[in-house]
């Protein structure tokens, strides 16, 4: 797949990424509360992600795999259940544009941060000019955000 396809998916998935938030908002209205809609999305994606995993003729995840793994590696679980609670708790309070800006910004400052020193045994690719000028922006947009009243 080439680099602008590549670019255009991203775009699609920060647009979907945007939706969850006020989709899970409303879903806790209905559920319960905030632990019982992440309950239901993380249900959903399971049943969804156990489709796949058969359809795909992958089956499920090896389980000696799963053993022999290093245990940090079972943090990812935990990020997305923490990044679903915050989504519950923030977008109510800040707005949905707000919160994916905080989220971008973090994003984008951690994933240069990876990428600079081939964190998690990915490749190196070290920072430049351009890198640092285009977060500095993305930060300024945040500070623009959050500094006027959005009441």
């Amino acid at each position: 797949m080439q680099t602008p396809a590549i670019v255009l998916l991203g775009l699609a998935a920060g647009a979907l990424l945007a939706a969850q938030g006020p989709i899970f908002v409303r879903s806790a209205g209905y559920l319960g509360g905030p632990i019982q809609a992440a309950t239901l999305a993380f249900a959903v994606g399971l049943c969804a992600l156990l489709s796949l995993c058969f359809l795909s003729g992958g089956g499920l995840p090896k389980a000696e795999g799963m053993a022999r793994m290093p245990s940090w590696l079972w943090a990812g679980g935990l990020i997305g259940t923490t990044m679903v609670l915050l989504t519950l708790y923030a977008v109510p309070r800040v707005g949905v544009a707000t919160f994916i800006a905080a989220v971008v910004c973090g994003q984008l400052l951690a994933a240069m941060a990876y990428d600079h020193l081939g964190a998690f045994g990915l490749e190196l690719r070290r920072l430049d000019l351009w890198d640092v000028a285009g977060a500095a922006l993305l930060l300024a947009g945040l500070a623009m955000m959050t500094s006027g009243n959005r009441g």
